[in-house]
């Protein structure tokens, strides 16, 4: 054959391969070298770019998509219509119209589902049992192509939107933000209300609100301005075909966005004063950047927000620390947007700070100066490379809901190849870049904001009724900021001394559980070796219960203060490990204090001996008590003014399980406590003390017995050993016990608990079934058919081994007697449908409950989490979820259904109704 037909055929043989493998000649996204995963990138014919995830070991399937549109598209005369938009593609499709079909087929196959409207994305995204993928997907893909936009519904679902609006009211984020948005330029989207309620949704002599969504939805959901992720146990072929079958109808009208004013505040620099609901005391600054900041391979961003926001020896944290003004501070990115962002500065202040804040600012300035003058090299760069490589290697797993709507997101924004890597790369060190953003950061170029009880203010914001005052920042205090010298103690931060040297992986044992090494008089010591998630991570949990915790409410409040005291003081300590991946945690329990280390094994020996030394040696002064009881004082005030469905939530813990302690008796307990009684406290800890420690992971049993000699060295010298048993459940009588709910709000709200009638596995079984099949339904008669509110919720909810089932509504119009009538009465109609329920779908909700129980650890937390809570409860076995799955399996609908009318319902039943009706 003459050479140029070889070549002839040669070609229309190529175009024939590269036509059947159209996908897999896209550019393909890198992943780590520990990644077992299978990625594919591909572009359907409508534009819409694909990302598919097939993990062969995937109990759920999961998929997002992501709108690159938001409330900064919301119409000048319709705002919060964006949000609204999202609420109403949940409520029927062409082919699946009824209202709650989607949320019950999610949730009857063991999963869940969410949406959110930000300022430039709207995210959908939901997880289901990984064999029901393909019909969540089917109804899914249908939102973006053939809603009903139903107008009962339209009607319906403005209330919601306003439920949701009213419930946060009088909450202190959206209050400083809404401060924050009448600050900016006007004619800039970002100063409009992006939530939505029934004034800004409802019909109108110029427009019907119908209308205006099916203009927006047909303007701006197209298939160029989406991403799509889709994550499977199934092939990455299998999800090819389903992605192009069910997402390729999706509409491409080549929509584009607007441009927004290049300014987005008009005015600065400025001096905001506002006051709280809670007990807040906050100094934040905003720093407008007029750059949409895409340097993902720079991170100019993150570079300054690590050196400002470090919490190390010689940071500006620690200093104001040493100084007693500030108990935290954290800087970074805010506002982002394609065409602008802010840099913000947040301090959290203490009492003794507030009348310090001119010199705090001033020091914030000199450190930016410092950061200018020495800080841009190229070491912090390399050190911050290195660590975020580490992480990306051996990132932990996260649920798959998690997973597919982080990088439906990031799609936007990184190269295919950068989609998976591109939050960890650090690969051009731009110091010229890094100077540019700094010279921005500047007294002529803030916005401070002082959020505190008591200043004065003589505006009132419009949509969530914050009292403000703003004045313009003279020039004097300018010129004062600008010149501050550094104060003595302030440096750089130095190269950190915890990056591992060390991250080779041991072989795997394949055991399944922790075995008991030692039971020694004194100490219980559990330990597996379990490197199945392919990383050199290891766990070190240590439980040091004490029989002091239970005795009273001064003695819980002493716990409190002392872990808050320790922290305080191991944090400059401890804060390079963190950064290095080394996690830990110092916290109060129900029976003590434990301990909690997750991190590359290699350096955590020299953590563990910093902790158990700063333990039993470590005693506060008087400035440092002075503000940890200051802040406890606040938190437990602040506890108070929570929303009513939160604070019914938590006085269901303080009503069942004894003993315990209201925010109350705290507060009285906190306000009577000195110095001296904390060190009292701390020293009376280890004269009595029940102590248990599990390694697990990357650990041999080596190293865990030299974190045992370590432990017996500091904390357990003087030791007596004793059994602290858990706290118990109090029982309810028979009969409906009702309660106030303590809470300031103006809504109304219930949540009636039902008490199982034993702590027998098989009652939290059945009563653990009946939950997961009522909650969606009750969900869509509540919120949805009612309207009764945005925060309504149906779930199990146990109390230590006892079952329990909870309804909780917030409503803004129902009250709360009608809320609980109609509660009773849909379970009431709802027993014969539990009996005339298929055994499909009977057993759908079965194994849906079941998988949930059995599902695989996503990381070596969450699996040290749940040994952790085996060995609490004494189960050595490690088998309560196996032994629940086992008796769910083994109901039937009748069974069910009994329990429901029986119990649940009968005036037999043991329940607790809390109940408020608002403040209007």
């Amino acid at each position: 054959m003459p050479s140029r037909n070889r070549t002839f055929f040669f070609a229309i043989f190529l175009a024939i391969v590269f036509s059947f493998f159209r996908g897999t000649f896209d550019p393909q996204p890198i992943s780590s070298s520990q990644d077992t995963k299978q990625y594919r990138y591909l572009t359907l014919e409508n534009q819409l770019p694909v990302l598919l995830i097939s993990d062969d070991k995937a109990d759920h399937g999961a998929a997002s998509l992501d709108v690159h549109v938001g409330s900064l598209q919301d119409p000048q005369h319709r705002p919060g219509l964006a949000h609204f938009l999202e609420h109403m593609l949940f409520l029927g499709t062409k082919t699946y119209p009824t209202a709650g079909d989607y949320q019950s087929y999610i949730s009857q196959h063991g999963g869940s589902h969410n949406a959110f409207t930000a300022a430039e994305h709207t995210n959908y995204f939901f997880q289901v049992n990984s064999d029901k993928l393909e019909g969540a997907l089917d109804q899914f893909s249908r939102f973006f192509y053939e809603p009903l936009f139903t107008e009962e519904y339209v009607q319906r679902e403005k209330n919601a939107v306003n439920s949701e609006y009213q419930s946060k009211y009088r909450d202190d984020y959206r209050r400083i933000q809404y401060v924050n948005k009448a600050l900016m330029n006007p004619q800039h989207p970002a100063s409009h209300f992006a939530t939505g309620s029934l004034d800004t949704l409802s019909d109108n002599d110029t427009s019907n609100v119908r209308d205006d969504l099916i203009q927006f939805y047909q303007r701006y959901y197209s298939a160029n301005l989406m991403t799509l992720v889709i994550y499977g146990p199934q092939s990455l072929n299998q999800l090819e075909n389903w992605a192009t079958t069910l997402f390729s109808p999706i509409n491409n009208s080549q929509a584009s966005i607007d441009n927004y004013p290049s300014e987005l505040y008009s005015e600065l620099p400025l001096d905001v004063s506002v006051v709280p609901v809670k007990q807040l005391l906050n100094l934040n600054f905003v720093f407008p950047l007029n750059d949409g900041v895409s340097d993902y391979k720079k991170k100019p961003t993150q570079y300054i927000g690590h050196l400002l926001g470090h919490e190390g020896e010689g940071s500006l944290l620690a200093w104001l620390k040493q100084k007693g003004w500030a108990e935290g501070l954290g800087a970074g990115v805010g506002n982002t947007m394609k065409n602008n962002s802010t840099l913000q500065v947040n301090i959290s202040l203490t009492e003794q700070g507030l009348n310090h804040i001119d010199e705090i600012s001033a020091q914030l300035f000199a450190y930016i100066r410092l950061i200018k003058q020495q800080g841009i090299e190229q070491w912090v760069f390399d050190e911050e490379k290195q660590l975020s490589h580490l992480q990306f290697t051996f990132a932990q797993g996260q649920s798959p809901a998690s997973l597919v709507q982080q990088l439906s997101m990031g799609m936007h924004e990184y190269k295919v190849i950068d989609i998976l890597q591109g939050p960890y790369l650090w690969e051009e060190f731009d110091p010229q870049r890094i100077l540019n953003l700094l010279e921005k950061l500047t007294p002529k170029n803030v916005i401070r904001t002082l959020v505190a009880p008591n200043v004065t203010t003589d505006k009132t914001e419009k949509w969530f009724a914050a009292p403000y005052a703003v004045t313009p920042l003279s020039t004097e205090r300018q010129d004062t900021w600008m010149s501050a010298e550094l104060a003595q103690g302030l440096h750089l931060p130095k190269e950190n001394p915890f990056i591992p040297d060390d991250i080779s992986i041991l072989a795997d044992t394949n055991e399944t559980h922790p075995k008991l090494l030692t039971q020694e008089k004194a100490i219980q010591l559990w330990h597996l070796q379990d490197t199945s998630f392919h990383g050199p991570q290891s766990s070190i949990y240590v439980n040091l219960r004490s029989p002091l915790i239970k005795q009273s409410a001064h003695n819980q409040v002493m716990l409190d203060a002392w872990v808050k005291l320790l922290n305080d003081h191991l944090n400059s300590f401890s804060y390079p490990a963190l950064l290095a991946g080394q996690e830990y945690s110092l916290y109060g329990h129900m029976r003590g204090l434990g301990i909690r280390l997750h991190g590359y094994r290699d350096k955590q020996d020299v953590i563990l001996e910093k902790i158990s030394t700063e333990l039993t040696q470590f005693e506060a002064n008087e400035q440092q008590w002075q503000q940890a009881q200051q802040e406890l004082v606040r938190a437990y005030e602040n506890a108070l003014k929570q929303k009513p469905y939160e604070r019914a939530i938590a006085q269901l813990s303080q009503h069942f399980i004894q003993p315990n302690f209201d925010e109350q008796a705290l507060l009285d307990a906190v306000n009577h406590a000195k110095l001296s009684d904390v060190i009292e406290f701390s020293k009376q800890f280890f004269n009595e003390l029940e102590v248990v420690v599990l390694g697990h992971g990357n650990i041999d049993q080596a190293q865990l017995l030299n974190a045992n000699k370590t432990i017996k060295k500091h904390i357990m010298q003087h030791s007596h050993t004793v059994s602290v048993p858990r706290k118990f459940v109090e029982q309810l009588p028979t009969g409906l016990t009702k309660q106030q709910i303590n809470a300031q709000h103006s809504d109304n709200a219930i949540t009636w608990y039902v008490q199982a009638k034993t702590d027998t596995l098989e009652e939290r079984a059945t009563i653990g079934l009946l939950g997961q099949i009522i909650k969606a339904p009750y969900y869509t008669y509540m919120r949805t058919e009612q309207k009764y509110g945005y925060i309504v919720f149906a779930t199990p909810y146990p109390m230590l081994d006892q079952g329990g089932l909870a309804f909780i509504v917030q409503s803004p119009t129902a009250n709360s007697a009608l809320l609980m009538s109609e509660s009773q009465q849909f379970l009431a109609n709802y027993v014969q449908t539990i009996r005339d329920m298929s055994d499909e779908d009977f057993s759908a909700h079965q194994q849906g409950l079941i998988n949930n129980l059995l599902k695989k650890p996503l990381n070596l937390s969450e699996k040290t989490g749940k040994f952790w809570s085996e060995i609490d409860r004494d189960n050595h076995e490690f088998n309560t979820q196996a032994t629940l799955a086992e008796y769910i399996s083994k109901l039937n609908k009748a069974e069910v259904a009994d329990y429901l009318e029986q119990h649940v319902l009968a005036q037999t039943s043991k329940s607790l109704l809390l109940h408020y009706d608002g403040n209007k």
